[in-house]
């Protein structure tokens, strides 16, 4: 028989991550994401979307 108040373990909305998970994942992440957005695929990416998104923000308006 199943207890009423037990916090199911695979629950994922009851689940609490501290700040240090975070940021240390931030920390771990920023330099990856900077690099790829400094070279020549990323600024081509980044550029492909702002065409899209700043049409579509215009058509929204």
């Amino acid at each position: 028989m199943k207890k009423k108040n037990c916090i199911d373990a695979n629950d994922v909305s009851t689940a609490e991550i501290p700040e240090f998970v975070y940021e240390s994942l931030a920390r771990s992440l920023l330099p990856v994401i900077q690099k790829y957005y400094e070279s020549d695929e990323g600024k081509r990416a980044f550029a492909e979307w702002k065409e899209k998104n700043g049409a579509e923000t215009k058509d929204t308006t």
